[in-house]
């Protein structure tokens, strides 16, 4: 899915999408910056889905050093299943979370 999301941003002319699923999680203040994109049925699924974007001014913004850029593949692999893991069980138990 994040691959499609990732993909449909060239469509969308944005920089970044997330899930009606995702911005479902998120404190009320984050889903106040949140803008409705779309609501499509993306390939493999039947259920249509909310695309939203985050709708924050980015110009000024600085570049920072990757935290992980460093870090072995292994050690990278681990943080993002934990995470996955992590978020997945936040989103199955009804949970919210303040990002």
């Amino acid at each position: 899915m994040a691959a499609r999301l990732e993909a449909a941003t060239g469509q969308f002319r944005t920089l970044i999408l997330i899930s009606g699923i995702i911005r479902d999680i998120l404190s009320k203040e984050f889903q106040s910056i949140c803008r409705e994109i779309d609501t499509v049925t993306v390939k493999g699924s039947i259920k249509p889905m909310r695309f939203y974007t985050i709708a924050i001014q980015t110009d000024d913004l600085e570049a920072c050093d990757d935290p992980m850029a460093d870090k072995p593949i292994k050690e990278k692999k681990a943080i993002r299943d934990a995470l996955r893991k992590d978020l997945f069980a936040k989103l199955h138990s009804g949970q919210t979370t303040t990002w």
